[in-house]
């Protein structure tokens, strides 16, 4: 089956230069959303129609469809489709058609319409124009109504809520904005609607009711999920579907063992990996291609994105790691910075508002009070203080920092880069050390204290 995905809209509601089909939802455009789900449904022939900043819209979606432009963005849903008429106009078989601002809709809903069309034509020997995605909404305010023949699924007519009757308003049955037609039937129609009077848009909608009349049967299909057919046309609507994404996710993974704290509080990304048994506390992040194994625990408001965390490991509150590997059982936080392709190793401590960048600690290091490590590589064992920092820019170019094996740097302690700590040394707390030191030596560097009696009072008095 081939796809035609309608992303041409200017999404005028959403007062923004940006296509709609571009804005966010848990940090992947909209769009983004509905390819994913035909591509998890088996439909790799998928053709998007553009039109508002198409060339923003070509950029963030790549080159895994084919484009068709809609000369006038304001010709409705079927000038949109006739759009991409040279994608299908030969073809002879079932084609989808969805509205690019329905990211909510799943891939099993499109694979059971699919069963649902075979199912008709094998037992009922009925050759379909049509199926369209439908749900029953309590509140059913902005959507097309579906009018049916009484006791059947058999539509009539789809009947947009401007032009409907106080009786149709009524109808709690909706438009889902996603609908399968039999391609021949749909090009011969698409050919003979008329535009809207009111508008001057042609409307898709006018294909089911030309088809109808020509005697072909369009079926409705009702989905499982009411929240499946819910458009994103506004901002406040995005939040929502947003919300709706995010909650289907934590429910995805909390199924297949993950402990999650308060969901509603909780930020997990589509391309985040979880493992069994971890847990996931109230305020989390977990972005981009985040992976945590088995065991971890993701403390409250702490935020990890592009980070692969190991067995056992434990970010703690408040902590940010970014773009980093995190070792089996290491301990990060809480109120950590961890960044820039930094390894923590297995066992490790990274403490209370320290902050590493672009560096490797090995196994069992502790760092755990208020440091700053960057450009640097710390061996197993290592101890650093609190306060100590590695300084690592002369102000032109940065500078590494290599601490040996089980070396013991003391608090505030300064580490003037580039310079070699070597194994089982010994830095004394608030030395500033600008050469090597050789391996088990102990290097004292401070100014001699010098203490002027009364000197203190005078300067207070």
């Amino acid at each position: 089956m081939k796809a035609v995905v309608l992303a041409a809209g200017l999404g005028t509601r959403f007062k923004s230069e940006k296509p709609k089909v571009l804005h966010e939802i848990l940090g992947k455009p909209m769009v983004w959303y509905i390819l994913n789900t035909l591509k998890k449904a088996g439909l790799q022939d998928i053709a998007l129609v553009v039109g508002h900043k198409a060339e923003e819209v070509k950029e963030a979606v790549g080159d895994s469809v084919k484009y068709f432009y809609q000369e006038n963005p304001k010709g409705g849903t079927a000038d949109a489709v006739l759009a991409s008429v040279d994608f299908w106009r030969t073809y002879e078989d079932y084609i989808l058609i969805v509205n690019g601002d329905s990211p909510l809709v799943s891939a099993e809903t499109i694979k059971n319409m699919q069963r649902f069309i075979h199912l008709v034509e094998e037992y009922e020997k009925v050759k379909l124009g049509g199926v369209i995605l439908t749900a029953w909404l309590q509140d059913p305010t902005g959507y097309g109504r579906i009018v049916k023949e009484e006791g059947t699924d058999r539509i009539l007519r789809i009947v947009e809520e401007k032009d409907a009757t106080p009786q149709e308003r009524n109808i709690k049955e909706v438009n889902g904005g996603l609908y399968v037609f039999y391609a021949p039937y749909l090009l011969e129609a698409l050919f003979k609607i008329n535009p809207s009077e009111k508008t001057g848009e042609l409307y898709l909608t006018e294909a089911v009711s030309y088809l109808v009349e020509k005697g072909c049967e369009i079926r409705s299909f009702m989905a499982s999920d009411p929240t499946e057919v819910l458009g994103v046309n506004t901002r406040w609507e995005l939040a929502f579907a947003e919300n709706i994404m995010k909650l289907k996710i934590i429910r995805f993974w909390a199924e297949r063992g993950v402990t999650v704290h308060c969901p509603e509080t909780v930020w997990i990304e589509p391309d985040v990996e979880l493992a069994r048994e971890v847990e996931i506390f109230q305020g989390a992040m977990l972005k981009g291609k985040t992976k945590v194994e088995e065991g971890a625990v993701i403390g409250p408001g702490a935020i990890l994105e592009n980070v692969y965390v190991g067995k056992g490991a434990m970010v703690e509150a408040y902590s940010y790691v970014s773009d980093s590997r995190i070792g089996e059982g290491a301990v990060i936080g809480p109120f950590a910075r961890v960044r820039e392709k930094s390894i923590i190793g297995s066992g490790s401590h990274v403490g209370n508002f320290v902050e590493v960048k672009k560096s490797s600690l090995g196994r069992e290091v502790k760092a755990k009070h208020l440091s700053y490590i960057g450009d640097a590589q710390v061996g197993d064992g290592a101890n650093i203080g609190a306060g100590a920092v590695t300084a690592n820019y002369d102000g032109k170019e940065k500078h590494q920092t290599v601490i040996e094996e089980k070396a013991f740097v003391g608090s505030n302690s300064l580490l003037v880069a580039p310079v070699r700590i070597g194994k089982l040394s010994y830095v004394a707390g608030g030395s500033v050390i600008t050469k090597d030191i050789p391996d088990g030596a102990l290097a004292v560097e401070r100014a001699k204290l010098r203490i002027l009696e009364g000197k203190g009072k005078e300067k207070l008095t």
